[in-house]
C-alpha cells in the first residue's frame, strides 16, 4: 500500500465524516475486546528447476484466539444514520496451525515435493475500519456494517524430507499480510456498551527461496470468520 494511497484513503474517510459531525452527534470511544476466530490454512509447495515445476497444495483448520483494544470516532446524524471509523491493536495466542505436504507422484519429473509439514501462526496485528449503521432507540444501541483491513504479523514454516537419505529441512519465516475484514456488529445500550461482532476475512502471502538449480515457492492462503465480545466506552 503505497503513501499516495494511504494519503487519499484518509482524506476520503475525513470527508464523509465531516458532514456526519456538523449535522449531529459526534463521540470518540475505546474498547477492550477479546476475540475467537475459525480458521482454514491452505499451504501451496511448488518445487522448480530447469523449467520443470510440481506442486503440492495441503489445507488445515482450527481455532485461534486473540484480544483487540479499539480507539475511534462516530457520528450520529438527526436522522439516526452513523458513520465511524477506528484503529485497534490485535494480540494473538499464537495457537498452531498445522498440516502435512504431501508428496507429488514418483512418476512426475524431477524435481519432486517432499512430504513434510508445515505450521502457521499469528502473532499480532495494527488494522482499521470503517462503519455505517442506523442508532437503535436515543442511546448508544446500533447496528451497523463495517469494512476493513489489517496489517498481521504471522510466522510460517514449511519442511520436507529426503525420500532417498532421510535428511530434513524446514524453511521458516515471520511476514506481513493484509486480511481485508467485512462484516455486521451490534451495539448494546448497557452501562457499559457492549459490542458483538461477526466478521469475515481472507489474505494471502508467500515467500520465495532460490538454491543452486532449484527454486521453492510457499504460498499461504488464510480465510474465516471472527466473532468478538467488545466492552468500552461511547
Amino acid at each position: 500500500m503505497t503513501s499516495r494511497y494511504r494519503i487519499s484513503s484518509a482524506c476520503l474517510l475525513a470527508g464523509l465524516l465531516l458532514p456526519f459531525a456538523a449535522q449531529g452527534q459526534s463521540s470518540l470511544f475505546i474498547r477492550f475486546s477479546p476475540e475467537a476466530s475459525r480458521l482454514t490454512v491452505e499451504h501451496t509447495k511448488t518445487v522448480g528447476s530447469g523449467g520443470v515445476a510440481n506442486t503440492s497444495v495441503s489445507a488445515s483448520t482450527g481455532t485461534d484466539f486473540g484480544a483487540s483494544l479499539t480507539g475511534g470516532f462516530r457520528s450520529r446524524s438527526a436522522s439516526g444514520l452513523i458513520l465511524g471509523g477506528e484503529v485497534e491493536l490485535i494480540v494473538s495466542a499464537q495457537r498452531l496451525i498445522e498440516g502435512v505436504i504431501e508428496p507429488t507422484p514418483s512418476g512426475n519429473p524431477l524435481p519432486h515435493v517432499w512430504a513434510g509439514r508445515w505450521e502457521f501462526s499469528d502473532r499480532y496485528s495494527l488494522g482499521g475500519s470503517i462503519q455505517l449503521g442506523r442508532g437503535l432507540g436515543d442511546g448508544a444501541a446500533q447496528a451497523y456494517l463495517l469494512l476493513g483491513t489489517r496489517r498481521m504479523s504471522s510466522e510460517f514454516a514449511t519442511g520436507g524430507t529426503n525420500p532417498e537419505n532421510g535428511d530434513a529441512g524446514e524453511d521458516r519465516s515471520v511476514l506481513a499480510h493484509w486480511p481485508l475484514m467485512a462484516g455486521v456488529g451490534v451495539t448494546l445500550d448497557r452501562r457499559l456498551p457492549v459490542d458483538l461482532r461477526l466478521r469475515y476475512f481472507r489474505s494471502s502471502t508467500g515467500w520465495i527461496v532460490t538454491a543452486p538449480d532449484i527454486e521453492l515457492d510457499y504460498d499461504y492462503s488464510v480465510s474465516g470468520l471472527s466473532f468478538s465480545v467488545g466492552i468500552g466506552t461511547g
